[in-house]
C-alpha cells in the first residue's frame, strides 16, 4: 500500500482524477455538512425558543391571577371574590406546571423555576392572611416579582438577536403592567381606609420611578414598528392621563401617620371607581401590549425555525447536487480523456503493428496519412497532431527506406545474375577443357577449379535468395532423393568429410529439388565448418509417418549451448520476414530459412547427445513421394551409362574403365564424378532444364 502511494506516477488515469477531485469534494462535503448541522442546530434552538415562548405564555396567566387576587384583597371584595380568583390562578398554575414538565431548562433557569415554585406554594398561606391587608399585599407582590424574575431569565434564554429584543421588551411590558397593578392595589387599600400610609406613599414613589425606568428600557429595546404599534398608541390617551393625575394626587395627599395625624383624616381626593377604571384601563392596555409582543415572539420563532429548516434542506439539496455535478463532470472529463488517450493508443499501435510493417513488407504506400480521430484544440488534440506529424515522417522514411532497399535488392540481383552468367561460362569452359585434358594432374586441378566455380555459383544463388529473386536452376521432372543428397555434398568445400548414406526410394519434385540441394548444402557447409577436420559429417534420409521425408545432417563438433540453439531455431523460423546485419553474418542460416519457408519445409537444429549438432529437415510427403522399383533400376542404368561415358572422355584410350564409386567418395576423381554427374543431369538432360 505504501509503495503504491509512493509510486503515484504509475497510477491509472481514473485513479489520478479521483485523487485530484476527492480533496476538494471532501472539503466541500465537510463544509456543507457542517453548515447543514449548523442550520439543524439553529432550527432545534428555535424549537426550544418556541417551547420557552409557550412557558412564558403559561406564566402570564399565573401573574395575572396573582395580580387579581391581590386586587381583590386590596379593594375588600370579600372571600367569595377571592375564592373565584384563586380558582383561576390554580388552573393557570396547572397549565404552567404541565408546560414546565415538557421543557428542558438550563441550570440557572432550573434554580429560578424551583424558587418561583416555592414562592407560588405560599399562596394558600397568603390567602388565609387576607385580613392583614398590608402583609398580604406585600406577600403577593413578592410572589409576582419572583415570577417576573423567572420571566426575565426566560427572556435572557433567547440568544438570537431577532428574538432577544422582543423577548426582553415583553418582559418590560409585563413589568410595567405589574407596577401599574401594584399601584392600583396600594391606592385601593388606602381608599378603603381613607388615607395612605407613609410606607404606601414610598412604595408608590418607588413604583413610579421604577415604572419610568422600565418604560425607558422598553423604548430603548423596542423596534420602530413596536414603538409605533405599542408605545405611541397604548401609552397615550385620556385613561393614561387620568391615571397619572390621580396617582399624583394620592402621593401628595397627607398620610395617616404623617404630620397632623391626630386631627380628623382628610379623605383622598379621588374615588375608588374612578381609580379602578383608570388603572384598569392602563392595565388592559399593557395586557394587549404583552399579548401582542408574545404573538410577535411566537410568530418570529416559528418563522425563523421554518426558514432555518428550509435553509438546511436547501443546503442539503445543494450539497447533493454539487456532489452529483462534481461526479458527473469528473466522469465526463475522465471518460473524454480516457477515450481520447485510447484513441491515440489504438492509432499508435495500429501504425506500429500494422500500417508501418505492411509498408515495410510491400515497399508501397502514400505519404497522405489518416489523421488520429481527436479533433480538439487542447493538449490531447495537440498530441494527436504531433503524432500525425510523426506518422507522416515515419511513412516518408519507410517509403524512402523501401525504395533504397528495393534499389539495393535490384543491384544485388543484377550483380548476382552477371556473376552467375560468368560462372556458368566458366563452368562450360572448364568442362570443355576437361574433355580434352589427358594429364591426370592437370585434370585434377581442373576438377578443383570446377568445384570452386560450383561453390561460387552457390554463393551467387544465395545472394539471389537474399535479394528476393528467383534462382535460375529449376527441374521439371522429379529427381531421386539419393541424387539430391549427393549433389548437396558436392556443393561444399570439404566434401571429402561427408558420408552420404543410402536414401529411401523417394523422388523430389523438380521445382523443389534445386532449392533442397542448396538448403542441404548450407547445412553441410555449417556442419563441416564447426566440427574438427578429422571428423566426419553424415547425411541420411528416412520416411516417417504420413510419408514425410526426414533428412538428418549430423556432425561431431563442439555443439551449441541451449540459448544460442533456441535463437538459431527462432531465426530459422523467421528467416523469411526480413534481412538485417545479423543475417549477413549468418547468411547460410537465412538462406536455409528462406528456402524452407518457400516450400513449407521444416528445419530445426537439435543438440546431439554428447558432442555435435543435428540438423533435421522435414520435407512434406507431396514434395518427395515414393517411387516405383522400375524407376530405380532405370536410374541405376542411367548413372552407369553416365559414369562410363565420363570415364571414357577423361581417361586415356588404353586405360581400363574405373570401378563404380562407393557411397563415401574421397578421391578427387570421385568428387569430379559427382560434379560431372550434376552437370550432366542439368545440361545433359535438356528436358529437365528450365530455360533462363
Amino acid at each position: 500500500m505504501f509503495n503504491a502511494l509512493v509510486n503515484w506516477r504509475n497510477w491509472r488515469l481514473p485513479v489520478k482524477l479521483a485523487a485530484v477531485l476527492i480533496v476538494p469534494v471532501i472539503i466541500a462535503t465537510g463544509v456543507g455538512v457542517l453548515q447543514i448541522m449548523s442550520y439543524i442546530d439553529r432550527a432545534d434552538s428555535y424549537a426550544e425558543f418556541q417551547r420557552l415562548v409557550k412557558v412564558r405564555a403559561s406564566l402570564v396567566p399565573v401573574i395575572e391571577g396573582v395580580q387579581g387576587e391581590r386586587r381583590a384583597i386590596a379593594e375588600g371584595s370579600g372571600a367569595e371574590s377571592l375564592t373565584d380568583r384563586s380558582r383561576r390562578t390554580e388552573r393557570a398554575l396547572e397549565g404552567l406546571r404541565g408546560q414546565i414538565g415538557q421543557t428542558v431548562f438550563s441550570d440557572v433557569m432550573s434554580a429560578r423555576v424551583a424558587d418561583v415554585t416555592a414562592k407560588i406554594g405560599s399562596l394558600p398561606r397568603l390567602r388565609e392572611q387576607a385580613g392583614d391587608v398590608p402583609a398580604a399585599l406585600a406577600g403577593y407582590t413578592a410572589v409576582t416579582e419572583s415570577m417576573l424574575a423567572v420571566d426575565e431569565v426566560l427572556a435572557g434564554e433567547f440568544s438570537d438577536i431577532a428574538l432577544s429584543r422582543t423577548a426582553m421588551g415583553m418582559h418590560h411590558a409585563l413589568h410595567v403592567q405589574e407596577e401599574v397593578m401594584n399601584q392600583q392595589s396600594i391606592v385601593l387599600a388606602g381608599l378603603e381606609r381613607g388615607q395612605l400610609t407613609s410606607a404606601e406613599v414610598r412604595a408608590l414613589l418607588e413604583s413610579n420611578v421604577k415604572l419610568g425606568y422600565i418604560a425607558d428600557q422598553f423604548a430603548a429595546l423596542a423596534t420602530p414598528e413596536q414603538m409605533t404599534t405599542y408605545w405611541t398608541s397604548k401609552f397615550n390617551g385620556p385613561d393614561i392621563e387620568a391615571h397619572r393625575k390621580m396617582l399624583a394626587a394620592a402621593m401628595l395627599h397627607p398620610t395617616s401617620d404623617g404630620p397632623g395625624a391626630g386631627t380628623r383624616p382628610t379623605p383622598l381626593p379621588i374615588s375608588a371607581a374612578d381609580w379602578s377604571g383608570a388603572s384598569g384601563a392602563v392595565g388592559k392596555s399593557m395586557d394587549s401590549v404583552v399579548q401582542g409582543m408574545q404573538d410577535d415572539l411566537l410568530s418570529t420563532a416559528n418563522r425563523l425555525r421554518d426558514e432555518t429548516s428550509d435553509q438546511a434542506g436547501t443546503a442539503s439539496v445543494i450539497l447533493f447536487a454539487t456532489l452529483i455535478l462534481a461526479a458527473t463532470i469528473g466522469f465526463g472529463v475522465g471518460r473524454y480523456l480516457l477515450r481520447s488517450l485510447n484513441t491515440l493508443r489504438r492509432s499508435a499501435l495500429d501504425v506500429a503493428w500494422n500500417k508501418l510493417p505492411e509498408m515495410v513488407a510491400t515497399g508501397r504506400g502514400n505519404t497522405k496519412i489518416e489523421p488520429v480521430p481527436v479533433d480538439t484544440t487542447e493538449e490531447l488534440g495537440e498530441v494527436a497532431r504531433a503524432f500525425d506529424e510523426v506518422h507522416k515522417q515515419a511513412v516518408k522514411s519507410v517509403i524512402e527506406q523501401a525504395a533504397m532497399r528495393a534499389n539495393m535488392r535490384n543491384i544485388f540481383v543484377n550483380l548476382s545474375r552477371r556473376s552467375q552468367s560468368l560462372v556458368e561460362r566458366q563452368l562450360k569452359l572448364m568442362e570443355e577443357l576437361e574433355k580434352y585434358e589427358e594429364d591426370p594432374d592437370q585434370l585434377a586441378n581442373l576438377f578443383k577449379l570446377d568445384h570452386l566455380a560450383t561453390r561460387m555459383r552457390r554463393n551467387n544463388e544465395n545472394l539471389m535468395v537474399l535479394s528476393g529473386g528467383d534462382v535460375a536452376r529449376r527441374f521439371h521432372k522429379p529427381i531421386p532423393l539419393t541424387d539430391v543428397l549427393r549433389a548437396a555434398a558436392a556443393e561444399i568445400e570439404q566434401y571429402q568429410r561427408v558420408m552420404v548414406h543410402t536414401a529411401p526410394n523417394a523422388e523430389v519434385v523438380g521445382y523443389v529439388a534445386s532449392d533442397l540441394v542448396r538448403l542441404l548444402a548450407e547445412l553441410l557447409d555449417n556442419a563441416t565448418a564447426f566440427s574438427p577436420p578429422h571428423t566426419q559429417v553424415s547425411i541420411s534420409a528416412s520416411i516417417e509417418a504420413g510419408g514425410i521425408v526426414q533428412i538428418d545432417v549430423v556432425d561431431n563438433g563442439i555443439g551449441i549451448d541451449p540459448e544460442a540453439l533456441a535463437a538459431v531455431n527462432q531465426r530459422l523460423e523467421a528467416a523469411g520476414e526480413g534481412v538485417d546485419v545479423q543475417v549477413f553474418r549468418e547468411m547460410g542460416l537465412f538462406v536455409v530459412g528462406r528456402l524452407a519457408a518457400s516450400h513449407q519445409i521444416v528445419v530445426r537444429l537439435d543438440a546431439k547427445q554428447g558432442k555435435g549438432t543435428r540438423a533435421i529437415v522435414l520435407v512434406p510427403a507431396e514434395l518427395a513421394p515414393r517411387r516405383e522399383e522400375s524407376w530405380e533400376s532405370f536410374r541405376g542404368e542411367a548413372i552407369e551409362r553416365q559414369q562410363t561415358s565420363w570415364f571414357q572422355q577423361t581417361t586415356p584410350a588404353a586405360a581400363p574403365p574405373p570401378p563404380p564409386a562407393p557411397a563415401r567418395q574421397t578421391p578427387e576423381a570421385a568428387r569430379g564424378f559427382l560434379n560431372a554427374f550434376q552437370r550432366g543431369v542439368q545440361r545433359g538432360l535438356p528436358e529437365n532444364q528450365e530455360s533462363r
